[in-house]
């Protein structure tokens, strides 16, 4: 069990790599990057947060090395810790949006 969290840990950490140095690319499809104001700066934002579960992935992998019985129980705290984060960055891509009412009432 140990060896599966430590690959869960190096994947979410390919994933926050990922977020945090992809610039204004869209990688998120749940996202309209249309509305947000900085597309790098969201996708900076998205893969600082994205650390947090892989996190706790090593500290998983950490508790299964000196205590293999707790693996099982383990694997779960990981999807949980996704899905966390993946609440936190909805809530938080409010804060990226442009402000699109204003932009067009100054082009009008």
């Amino acid at each position: 069990m140990f060896e599966a969290h430590l690959l869960v840990t190096a994947i979410l950490l390919l994933c926050a790599f990922a977020f945090r140095f992809a610039g204004a690319r869209p990688l998120l499809n749940t996202i309209d990057y249309r509305t947000i104001g900085d597309a790098a700066q969201f996708n900076r934002y998205v893969g600082t947060r994205m650390f947090v579960p892989a996190a706790v992935a090593a500290c998983c992998a950490a508790v299964t090395n000196w205590n293999p019985v707790l693996g099982v129980p383990l694997i779960f705290a990981i999807p949980l810790s996704v899905l966390c984060v993946v609440v936190w960055i909805g809530i938080g891509s409010k804060r990226f949006s442009a402000n699109l009412s204003g932009q067009s009432k100054s082009a009008a």
